[in-house]
């Protein structure tokens, strides 16, 4: 089921609402050797241009694990998808259970927020909360409240 909804989003909602033409994780066709290529030509650039490059090297750790299920819902909103459809997603990520066992004994716990790793939906789920459309749900004032944005989604 996960395949036919991550096909879907892709299909029919990416289609009609695309992520930022910057965003090159997880999208078919880019990767990391495309977006150090997009990143140097605009370096290169920028002296005939008469303007300052400035590069900002974010590595987000824990970034799957820690995402707040109801950003990862509000973005999925905020790009148009059917509310059934964030429903299945929101029942989906609520529903996991992480087990642990050491010594003969087992317990298990209900998992609060992140992304399953390995999930099929999981890496299209970041790409949507990190997306500049989402940015907007958060009324931000200006380009530094992007420490709350990053505050908010991920609740240091």
């Amino acid at each position: 089921m996960e395949r036919l909804v991550d096909r879907f989003l892709r299909d029919e909602i990416l289609t009609l609402k695309p992520l930022h033409p910057n965003q090159h994780a997880y999208q078919t066709g880019k990767s990391v050797e495309t977006a150090l290529h997009q990143l140097v030509v605009q370096t290169e650039k920028a002296p005939d241009q008469r303007v300052i490059a400035l590069c900002i090297f974010l590595d987000i750790e824990g970034a799957f694990n820690n995402t707040s299920y109801d950003f990862m819902c509000a973005a999925l909103a905020e790009h148009g998808v059917q509310h059934t459809i964030v429903c299945w997603i929101t029942a989906t990520l609520k529903g996991q259970l992480t087990m642990a066992t050491l010594g003969g004994l087992s317990r298990s716990v209900r998992v609060s927020r992140g992304c399953p790793q390995g999930g099929v939906l999981s890496p299209l789920l970041w790409c949507l909360v990190v997306s500049p459309s989402s940015w907007g749900l958060l009324k931000p004032s200006s380009h530094c409240d992007m420490g709350r944005f990053f505050y908010r989604v991920f609740k240091f």
